[in-house]
């Protein structure tokens, strides 16, 4: 331990709750183990976790720092538990509760223990049954956050049980951020409402020594490209032409509360199509807007990778969409067969855009710049090793192919493509499992790889010292995953680039994100410097706010209200507008997912998308596929297996919601759905009919 490390540790290993802040590469996980290792040298029956916020992060605190920095005296009594498969390091097929009573050092995943202190039988799990809690990457204890979750519940027993045994809190971040503040003022709120959430008292940095941490850290060079506009856009003109065709449909159908932006490509230009499709929606007589606006949404889509990637792509990805379209058997009206005739009838075939993503002087200058930058790296440093951030799973695709079909790149790199697991449909390939995840860790930590092509999955926590340089393409969001990307360009000389577009403002905000991050340093120091009262005055104000509102969320009869609103309430496939179910039909699973028991919902108006294996497994149930509108074949959520049976598990952002006497709805999350329904019971809801029982022996379950 340097003597930073031990000034970041001080007051926590005192049995204060800390928040403690300290940049990226600076060896806040060997803090951790350090406080692990004091608390139960001095408390012997104490009880650790260590909570992540990502799958593969597990395995990386285990394996890089937890084994090898504890005694070996504690190495069996470390273990790990994640969300992909629930199993322990060194042992298979164990439940949480039994981990907690056999190990004193648990590596987890937060959603699991969450779930356990959530569940009235005999697995269920205590706040007293720990003696300490570490929340890694803690700036994210905020909103409907599970970190935030957990410490709600300590919070309310903090103020309404006080004589129950609570657990030491510790949390780690390198960047609390400013949450969007503008002011000084409510930056300073801002990380005290994070405080307040983690019940802190204190956020604490290297002060004493914050010279040798300096000299520890480093960072990487900092560099900008910002590319000159093609000089002319024929693919893209060409696309607009089809769109505007589309908007004379529209307006055909009447025009809508407010015309569309001048500029399609932009994201103004997105949410306003969202909200013509939301129209739509909720106008049952007027499915005509809302396909019209789904088919925008997809021409956006195109023009947006055609400014960030290849005209190639961007023809890929509508081909794909009206291949899909043209396949499907119901539901195909006249409308679809007017958008069809759009992109492949005479006037606007695809041959003629086809043709366009051939002549290369109208390709896209941002990729020659990333080009550029790509082989100065390898060809500057010996062991060149990087990370290329960009905004989707679907772009880290395409990257990935523009790669391996660029001679002069492929030569130099061996790449491979490093994304979240995705919801969506199996048929849109854009699942990346959690054992595929850590494979390809692996080969980037061992060299076998020298790029990842990552999206933000990758910006916290990764920790592969050989990494030296990353570029981020176009995607420029907040000051913490700016902080956060530029934090996995660990090795020395390493170079940090944002390499885009000039018209898409990405420089400015790249400035903008620089200035709020000496916005969050001048608020932690506001922090640390206030009167000791003023600031637990400050603290206590923000946990009887957050009481308040979980006791209100928490109260039974509003439950009961929302569950008897249900009733009468049905869900409508949101692009064909076929009725699904009424929403009391549905059961509630681990208190987050939303599942319909009868057998008859995937018979009749559902169907399955089942994957040949397993997409994700939990402790009681799995991922194992996909649910789609059987009429128009519009995504509706997942496939799950749970207890033997196969369950569709439906996402309401699929749906509009209908009651008579009350306008439709478009709710993106189920808690904003203002409806409740009745937890899954296995012995009642069964009985609901011969459900569909998976029989096939599992070890892994």
């Amino acid at each position: 331990m340097r003597d930073y490390q031990l000034e970041l540790a001080e007051d926590v290993l005192k049995g204060a709750n800390n928040v403690i802040c300290s940049p990226t590469n600076s060896g806040k996980t060997r803090v951790a183990v350090y406080i692990c290792k004091d608390h139960l040298e001095k408390n012997p029956n104490g009880k650790v976790l260590v909570m992540v916020n990502k799958v593969h992060l597990v395995e990386q605190h285990y394996q890089k720092q937890f084994k090898p920095l504890l005694p070996e005296s504690l190495h069996s009594q470390l273990g790990t538990i994640s969300g992909e498969n629930y199993s322990s390091a060194e042992e298979e097929h164990i439940s949480f509760k039994q981990l907690v009573e056999q190990k004193k050092i648990i590596i987890l995943t937060a959603q699991i223990l969450e779930n356990h202190l959530a569940r009235t039988d005999e697995e269920k799990v205590e706040l007293s049954d720990f003696s300490l809690m570490i929340f890694d990457e803690c700036h994210h204890t905020k909103k409907e956050n599970v970190y935030n979750k957990i410490m709600g519940r300590v919070i309310l027993q903090k103020f309404f049980q006080p004589d129950r045994l609570r657990p030491q809190i510790v949390g780690f971040t390198a960047s609390p951020g400013v949450g969007g503040a503008r002011t000084h003022a409510k930056a300073v709120s801002h990380i005290l409402q994070i405080l307040a959430n983690l019940d802190a008292s204190k956020i604490k940095t290297a002060e004493k020594h914050e010279d040798e941490l300096q000299k520890v850290v480093g960072q990487p060079k900092r560099e900008c490209h910002i590319t000159n506009e093609r000089h002319a856009d024929p693919f893209g003109d060409e696309l607009k032409k089809m769109m505007q065709k589309i908007h004379r449909m529209i307006d055909m159908e009447g025009p809508g509360e407010r015309g569309p932006p001048a500029d399609f490509g932009t994201q103004m230009y997105e949410q306003w199509v969202v909200e013509m499709e939301k129209q739509g929606q909720c106008m049952k007589s007027n499915r005509c807007v809302q396909t019209c606006a789904e088919h925008l949404r997809k021409y956006n889509d195109a023009l947006v990778i055609n400014d960030t990637l290849r005209m190639s792509d961007a023809f890929q990805y509508l081909k794909e969409f009206y291949t899909k379209e043209s396949d499907r058997q119901d539901g195909f009206d006249e409308t679809d067969r007017k958008l069809a005739s759009i992109f492949s009838g005479r006037q606007y075939s695809f041959f003629h855009l086809e043709k366009l993503t051939k002549k290369s002087q109208y390709e896209n200058p941002n990729l020659e710049a990333l080009k550029e930058k790509l082989k100065q790296e390898c060809e500057a440093k010996e062991g060149a090793r990087g990370i290329l951030y960009t905004k989707t799973r679907q772009s880290t695709a395409f990257l990935l192919s523009w790669i391996r079909n660029t001679p002069e790149l492929n030569n130099l790199l061996r790449a491979d493509q490093l994304t979240g697991t995705g919801t969506g449909s199996i048929s849109k390939n854009n699942h990346m499992t959690p054992i595929k995840q850590r494979e390809v860790i692996r080969q980037f930590r061992e060299g076998e790889l020298n790029l990842l092509i990552a999206t933000t999955v990758a910006e916290e926590g990764l920790d592969i010292k050989e990494c030296n340089f990353v570029i981020r393409y176009g995607l420029v969001t907040n000051e913490i995953a700016m902080m956060q990307a530029s934090g996995r360009a660990r090795a020395e000389d390493s170079t940090y680039t944002l390499v885009a577009g000039g018209k898409t403002g990405a420089g400015q905000r790249e400035e903008n994100n620089l200035y709020k991050v000496e916005m969050m340093h001048r608020a932690i120091r506001y922090i640390q410097n206030m009167p000791a009262d003023q600031y637990h005055q400050e603290i206590k104000k923000r946990q009887r706010a957050i009481c308040s509102e979980l006791r209100a969320r928490n109260n039974p009869g509003i439950k009961e209200r929302k569950q008897a609103a249900a009733s009468g309430t049905f869900l409508h496939c949101k692009k064909c507008n076929q009725k699904a179910c009424d929403a009391a039909e549905l059961r509630l699973i681990e208190g987050a997912h939303h599942v319909h028991p009868d057998p008859e919902f995937l018979r009749n108006v559902g169907k399955a998308d089942e994957a040949e294996e397993p997409l994700q497994k939990f402790q009681e149930w799995s991922r194992i596929g996909s649910v789609k509108c059987r009429k128009c074949e519009q995504d509706w959520g997942m496939l799950m297996l749970h207890k033997g049976m196969n369950l569709p598990c439906l996402s309401v952002k699929n749906f509009t919601l209908r009651k008579q006497g009350i306008p439709p709805r478009r709710p993106k999350k189920w808690k904003d759905s203002g409806i409740a329904v009745a937890e899954f019971d296995y012995a009642q809801d069964i009985e609901m009919g011969d459900v569909a029982m998976d029989t096939s022996e599992d070890d892994d379950l």
